[in-house]
């Protein structure tokens, strides 16, 4: 073989190795820390709404029989609601607890298929209502209130009888939407400008999808609503409905994540000594108080 031949090969040969060398201690070395982390955060799920309550039989009785909410005993050691895919908790309190109107938290909503025969049936069953049935395009909304005068509202857009959405809102809703999709990996779904009613007034809103609920945010509206709070909005910690809740099964590498993301960490992780499930407390845009769970996916995570 001709010399140059074999020393070109051999250079070649060398360039090859140290390619490979290189790849390996520059690349494949990150690749894996960077899935691992991927990997600790894991998928966010929802988890529960919870709710300040006097009596919590009573209200029980409410969720049952308007809702078609499921009586559970949580972990085995609380009395609490199912509702297909999450739960509402209750903390006992002695008096009744001040309104969530005026918080970031506006209302909490189930779907609806006949309009003005369920509205009629929850009216003449002894129902409290907030707003009557009122038409929006082709479906219907209404409000209804709780034991403790939460807000509870029925829409019929998506002709079904479960739990279906969590009702937000924003001083800046792209500010709130990012901060979902930041912290929790929540995409929007999507992102409209509506214009409606007698005076007609433009809103913008965005909508996340988490398991089968969604999050619906509202930014205040260009003209005068009666559902934007009059003042600054206010911190849910301690109202009617008190905070949502979500669950990964690490908590602790997305309560780190968060604690260098500069968010402030309103209770540490602990175990509930009531519910019994790890967790901690987040604040999140708007004075919204976020809990975030220990937990396995339902029906996997139900009994655990």
């Amino acid at each position: 073989m001709n010399p140059n031949t074999m020393y070109n090969i051999k250079y070649r040969n060398t360039l090859i190795v140290l390619t490979v060398l290189i790849f390996q201690f520059f690349g494949c070395k990150q690749v894996p820390e960077k899935s691992q982390d991927v990997g600790k955060l894991g998928k966010v799920n929802f988890h529960h709404v919870h709710l300040n309550v006097t009596d919590r039989d009573s209200t029980i009785a409410y969720y049952q029989k308007y809702f078609g909410a499921t009586e559970v005993k949580y972990r085995d050691r609380v009395d609490a609601l199912f509702t297909e895919k999450s739960f509402l908790l209750m903390n006992l309190v002695d008096t009744a607890p001040p309104t969530h109107l005026g918080s970031s938290l506006w209302h909490i909503g189930w779907s609806g298929v006949d309009g003005q025969s369920e509205f009629d049936w929850r009216v003449k069953e002894g129902i409290a209502v907030h707003t009557p049935i009122t038409p929006l395009g082709n479906n219907f909304y209404m409000y209804f209130r709780g034991p403790e005068k939460e807000i509870i509202e029925v829409w019929t857009g998506n002709k079904n009888h479960r739990f279906e959405h969590i009702h937000l809102l924003s001083t800046n809703v792209d500010k709130t939407m990012n901060w979902f999709e930041s912290h929790l990996g929540l995409i929007p779904a999507s992102e409209e400008v509506k214009y409606f009613g007698k005076n007609e007034f433009r809103r913008k809103w965005n909508r996340l999808k988490i398991n089968n609920i969604n999050i619906i945010v509202f930014g205040k509206s260009v003209g005068e609503v009666s559902w934007w709070p009059n003042k600054e909005i206010k911190p849910t910690d301690g109202s009617a409905i008190d905070h949502i809740g979500f669950s990964t099964e690490n908590i602790e590498h997305l309560r780190n994540k968060m604690r260098s993301d500069g968010l402030d960490i309103v209770h540490d992780i602990k175990i509930d000594p009531i519910h019994g499930m790890k967790s901690f407390f987040v604040r999140g845009p708007d004075s919204l108080l976020v809990e975030i769970v220990e937990e396995k996916l339902i029906p996997e995570g139900i009994w655990h």
